[in-house]
C-alpha cells in the first residue's frame, strides 16, 4: 500500500484543532467524565514514524472515546425486551450494523454505538478480533488483533491522520505504544512501525436483514456508563455533505464520485478491489440488488443497498469463506490508494 503525498503547511493543523473545538467540544468533554480506562502511564512513541510526524493531528485527548473489550451481549429477543422496556429504542430494524460471522458463530455490532467507541476489542469464534469504526472517515475494519501470536488490545489514541482514526496498542510490558492506521491497519509510528494488521470478513447490514439471516446471533450491549451517549449523533451534518472537517491529501479529483460516497474494498488473491455502491446501484439499475464479480477467477455474488448503505459479498462456490471486506468514504479510501479504480 502506497503512503499519500504529504501536507507540509502546518496551518492545516491549527485550523483542524479548531474546527474540532468549535463542532464537537461538548461532545469530548461528555465522553472523557464517562472514561473508565486505568490512569496507568501510557507513551505513545512518534519515532519511528511512517509519515511527517506534524500530520498526525492531536484532535482530542487519549482514551477519551472509551474502546471496549470482551463487552456483553445480547439475543435478539433481549433487545426485542430492551426495545420495550427503554424510552429510547435500542436497536431498530433499520440501523446497520457490522456483522461477524467466524468459527460458527454471529455477531452483530451496531454503528449507533459503535460511533461512541471506535474500538471494540472481543472474541468471536475463539478468535481475537477488533472492531473498529472511524465515523469521520465512514471507515468500518475488522482485524485479526494477533501479531506474532500475541493477542493486542486497541485503544483510541486521540489523534488522527488523513482524516482516520489513530489507534494505539496497549503494552502489557509497560514498553512504549505505537499508532496504527485503522483502515490500512499499518503501525504508522512507533517500535511497531512495519508491522501489519490482518484484515477478517465482517459485512455492514440492516439489524433486520442480519437478523433475519442470523436468528441465534449475539449483539454487543450498550455500555452502561454511556447510555445518555448513545441518543446523541455527532455526525449527522457531516454525514450530509461532503465538507471535511480534517485535512486530506491526496484528495480524488472530484469528477466521478462523491468525497463521502460508501466504497467496499474486498481483498482477494492479495489485491484490493474497491466496488463504490453508488456505482453498482447505476449497473444494476435500481438502488439495491445484486451483483456478480469475477475476482481471481473465482464468482463472487455482492448484495447492496446504496440508499442504506449496506453491502455483503460471498463466493459463489459455497465451500470458500468471504473474503477479508473493509468500508470507507471514497476520499479516505482515495487517499491512501490513489491509483484506485473502482468496480464495476
Amino acid at each position: 500500500m502506497k503512503t499519500p503525498g504529504l501536507i507540509r503547511s502546518g496551518w492545516w493543523v491549527l485550523v483542524a484543532a479548531a474546527a474540532l473545538s468549535a463542532l464537537m467540544a461538548w461532545t469530548f468533554f461528555r465522553v472523557t467524565t464517562t472514561s473508565r480506562i486505568d490512569e496507568e502511564k501510557v507513551v505513545i512513541e512518534l519515532e519511528p514514524c511512517r509519515v511527517e510526524p506534524d500530520r498526525l493531528i492531536v484532535a482530542m485527548a487519549r482514551d477519551s472515546l472509551v474502546a471496549l473489550t470482551m463487552p456483553a451481549t445480547l439475543t435478539p429477543d433481549e433487545v426485542d425486551l430492551r426495545n420495550q422496556e427503554e424510552r429510547g429504542k435500542l436497536l431498530v430494524s433499520s440501523d446497520r450494523v457490522i456483522g461477524v460471522n467466524m468459527g460458527g458463530e454471529t455477531r452483530a455490532y451496531p454503528l449507533r454505538l459503535l460511533r461512541w467507541h471506535e474500538v471494540v476489542n472481543d472474541r468471536v469464534g475463539g478468535r481475537a478480533i477488533a472492531v473498529t469504526y472511524s465515523p469521520l472517515s465512514g471507515a468500518v475494519a475488522v482485524w485479526d488483533r494477533r501479531l506474532r501470536g500475541v493477542e493486542i488490545e486497541f485503544g483510541v489514541s486521540g489523534r488522527l491522520f488523513n482524516s482516520n482514526t489513530l489507534l494505539y496498542d496497549r503494552r502489557a510490558d509497560g514498553g512504549p505504544s505505537s499508532l496504527w492506521h485503522q483502515l490500512s491497519g499499518q503501525a504508522l509510528a512507533g517500535p511497531a512501525v512495519g508491522e501489519n494488521l490482518s484484515p477478517l470478513s465482517a459485512e455492514i447490514e440492516t439489524w433486520a436483514e442480519w437478523r433475519r439471516r442470523h436468528p441465534s446471533t449475539r449483539v454487543m450491549a450498550p455500555d452502561s456508563d454511556s447510555k445518555q451517549l448513545y441518543k446523541r449523533d455527532p455526525y449527522h451534518s457531516y454525514r450530509g455533505s461532503d465538507a471535511l472537517r480534517f485535512p486530506v491529501s491526496p484528495l480524488p479529483p472530484g469528477d466521478a464520485l462523491a468525497l463521502k460516497d460508501l466504497v467496499a474494498v474486498a481483498t482477494v488473491g492479495g489485491t484490493d478491489h474497491a466496488f463504490a455502491l453508488r456505482d453498482l446501484g447505476e449497473a444494476v439499475g435500481a438502488p439495491r440488488g445484486s451483483w456478480a464479480a469475477l475476482l481471481d477467477d473465482v464468482v463472487y455474488m455482492i448484495s447492496f443497498d446504496a440508499e442504506a448503505g449496506t453491502f455483503r459479498i460471498a463466493a459463489h462456490e459455497r465451500d470458500l469463506a468471504p473474503p477479508p471486506v473493509r468500508f470507507a468514504y471514497w476520499f479516505e479510501w482515495y487517499s491512501l490508494n490513489p491509483e484506485t479504480v473502482p468496480l464495476p
